[in-house]
């Protein structure tokens, strides 16, 4: 096989990693426990933006990482190396390698056991034929043992390549490289992929995505001015404006955590359309329980525990209230349980 040097041989994984779900978890801990044998360090390839970005509008990209986390997570060995509630089925085959110029190259530590090459995703990269991509993108770069990716991995102009045309391009190299398919399913039985944490997320099954995540689902916002209601009938809320294109999940009413400078507290979020009053915008809000501060301006994670209920439209302004404080109760609660142990 005809690499470069940049790289050299290496074990190899190839994805968008959006998530860094349970399914990724594993496909990472597969890889490098290949390369770890092999005395060989893991290259895992992606892309500086999610490639949906290229293809819809701003604003519609329903992501569950920010580029910059899902990076960072990616280039993080001890979070990528924890086990997820996961199993795969590894298949035998052939593998690829490399990146154009312009990629990030994120180094994960001194002892580089892992390293991550973020390709920007173009136009041109979008429309390049399957086979070239291997051979013209991925082989310059690097000399790979093998490759490990996911049973639906697809890649190349209108998702053409598939885990055959890897096997077969992989077969003709010299030597030959291995490609390793693994099947991710939860403990169901059910597929672990994005689109699937996504959808439960619209539905409001909150409990269900933050364990495939193996994670609250959180976002990244900064803290900006809102109609200051909140304030007038006792539970002041902090209105985020969410930084990094993170999805929200379904309208509703949550119990999670504010973090702000690595301090976590608990908080009531209200996702959506205040229903109560009219002509009002959809809008995310937090109350911040027990916390009193100047908050505008600065920029705070939102985790989102546990679904308490839909969005209402109360008769008065004492329903809501009323309605808020038992929101509160609920949240006090829940947030002062143990971390769950699948968070990592």
């Amino acid at each position: 096989m005809s690499g470069s040097d940049e790289y050299g041989e290496v074990v190899c994984t190839i994805g968008v990693f959006d998530g860094m779900h349970a399914g990724h978890r594993f496909l990472l801990s597969a890889a490098q426990e290949e390369a770890d044998l092999l005395g060989l360090p893991l290259l895992v390839v992606t892309f500086q933006s999610d490639p949906e970005e290229l293809f819809k509008p701003a604003g519609q990209c329903l992501k569950l990482l920010s580029n910059a986390e899902r990076l960072q997570r990616l280039a993080d060995v001890e979070d990528a190396a924890a086990e997820g509630e996961v199993t795969g089925a590894a298949g035998a085959g052939t593998a690829p390698d490399g990146a154009p110029e312009g990629a990030d190259r994120v180094s994960p530590d001194v002892t580089l056991r892992r390293q991550v090459l973020a390709l920007p995703f173009t136009a041109e990269l979008a429309a390049t034929d399957p086979t070239d991509f291997l051979n013209q993108v991925l082989a310059r770069h690097c000399t790979p043992a093998s490759i490990h990716v996911g049973s639906n991995f697809r890649f190349g102009q209108a998702a053409r390549g598939d885990v055959n045309l890897l096997r077969r391009w992989a077969a003709t190299q010299n030597p030959p490289a291995q490609v390793h398919e693994h099947r991710l399913i939860d403990s169901n039985g059910l597929p672990v992929s994005a689109s699937l944490i996504r959808s439960l997320l619209q539905d409001a099954r909150l409990q269900e995505a933050n364990q495939l995540l193996t994670r609250p689902h959180h976002l990244h916002g900064q803290i900006v001015r809102g109609r200051g209601f909140g304030k007038e009938i006792g539970f002041p809320t902090a209105n985020i404006s969410v930084l990094g294109g993170s999805m929200q999940p379904a309208d509703g009413v949550y119990a999670g955590y504010f973090e702000l400078s690595g301090e976590m507290h608990a908080a009531a979020i209200s996702v959506g359309v205040p229903l109560t009053f009219e002509g009002l915008e959809a809008s995310l809000e937090v109350y911040v329980l027990d916390y009193e501060a100047n908050l505008y301006d600065r920029e705070a994670t939102i985790w989102f525990l546990e679904y308490l209920r839909p969005m209402i439209a109360f008769a008065n302004t004492t329903e809501l209230m009323e309605q808020i404080s038992r929101d509160v109760t609920r949240t006090r609660e829940i947030a002062s349980h143990p971390i769950p142990s699948f968070w990592a």
